[in-house]
């Protein structure tokens, strides 16, 4: 079987990669705090040299201009139409390519209302002084904040430079220099395939520590000594998953502590997982939530799901993999205590979830994918 042709289609996304894919990304962006807009350019690369219509995935972006190429030095105008907007899928992008093209540079900017990106003014955030941008493409923001092929069959990797206000840091779910740490306007490279849920950003004012030579912590200034002392098992942590789980191979693995509005508990962004400041309860107790993520390092990080029907592949194992991890660290008793945790919260959840939600695979239907995560999906 070939790998790169999908199994099914995608309902969730307009573009359609069993004909060609999107294999690396450059991006150059502008972070407007006072606009809350990024505005720049995507280039992207294709698999294989290809003419006909380029259909990606956009919601509310705004496109200035597409140009095409056959050799990613010299650039022509491409004929391209924004489709009409559905409210789950946003608006295709088709892009005319009359030649055969090994690359597309689109130059665009965000919406204010961008759903992938969330803007919080000083006030919202822990050190009150500067404004803060964190990302969350999972499930299919990606769309709102980069024009793509916004599915997870879909691998790329990407290269970006990010402008910023010079007052500030950027961190990327991609190789954080900690020595390259403070340069403005920075440059962040991931080598590794990667679906486009996983590309994420972090602009604020941040520091960095060091734990080990592989793992250190981002967080906001009033933050940070709290956060070290939280996670200073994290190299532990990380020695645990390559005893059970072989190399692990990301480079680095770092956690950045976002403000305390950040929507979910974590997320297992590639070399930098993205957490709530909850966690952080003086005692460790919670570090469980980081064993998760990290373990997202070993199962979907590096095979995922194929559609968002199918998110339970990307949780089942990962979850099996935290309790490894656990118990390795902890001891049986410790494990045993939070998989029976667990299991409560899955029977309650059972017992309050709508027919559809009570099963593995969700099916074709027009529910958004972003409202479709449980705990039936994701302790299964």
């Amino acid at each position: 079987m070939n790998p790169t042709t999908p199994l099914v289609k995608d309902e969730y996304s307009y573009s359609v990669p069993d004909e060609v894919r999107v294999q690396h990304m450059d991006l150059d962006l502008e972070v407007l705090f006072n606009d809350r807009i990024l505005r720049g350019a995507a280039l992207l690369t294709l698999d294989a040299p290809f003419s006909g219509d380029l259909v990606l995935d956009t919601r509310d972006l705004i496109i200035d201009s597409v140009e095409f190429s056959q050799d990613k030095e010299s650039f022509r105008s491409a004929t391209f139409k924004l489709g009409g907007s559905d409210p789950i899928k946003g608006a295709p992008l088709s892009i005319f390519l009359p030649q055969r093209a090994s690359a597309v540079r689109i130059r665009y900017q965000t919406s204010p209302d961008a759903s992938g990106l969330q803007w919080l003014t000083p006030m919202q955030t822990a050190g009150k002084e500067y404004p803060f941008l964190f990302t969350q493409s999972e499930a299919t923001h990606a769309r709102s904040w980069i024009p793509l092929q916004d599915t997870p069959q879909v691998r790329s990797t990407y290269a970006a430079r990010i402008h910023i206000p010079h007052n500030l840091k950027a961190v990327m779910s991609a190789s954080n220099n900690p020595s390259a740490f403070a340069e403005s306007d920075p440059r962040f490279s991931m080598t590794k395939p990667i679906p486009s849920y996983l590309i994420a950003l972090a602009v604020g004012d941040l520091e960095f520590r060091e734990l080990s030579k592989r793992t250190g912590v981002f967080a906001e200034r009033p933050v940070i000594n709290r956060a070290v002392h939280e996670f200073e098992n994290l190299d532990r942590m990380l020695l645990a998953g390559e005893d059970l789980f072989g190399p692990y191979r990301w480079g680095r693995y770092d956690v950045l502590v976002l403000p305390p509005s950040f929507p979910v508990g974590g997320m297992e962004n590639p070399c930098l997982t993205f957490t709530t400041p909850t966690i952080i309860a003086g005692d460790k107790s919670l570090s469980s939530l980081i064993i998760h993520e990290l373990a997202h390092s070993w199962s979907s990080n590096l095979v995922n799901n194929a559609t968002w029907s199918d998110f339970w592949i990307n949780e089942g194992p990962t979850v099996y993999m935290e309790r490894r991890i656990v118990e390795k660290l902890y001891g049986h008793r410790r494990a045993e205590m939070e998989a029976v945790l667990a299991m409560q919260d899955l029977e309650r959840e059972l017992l309050t979830s709508v027919p559809e939600d009570q099963i593995l695979h969700r099916g074709t239907n027009s529910r958004d994918p972003n409202i479709g995560f449980s705990l039936i999906r994701s302790q299964a």
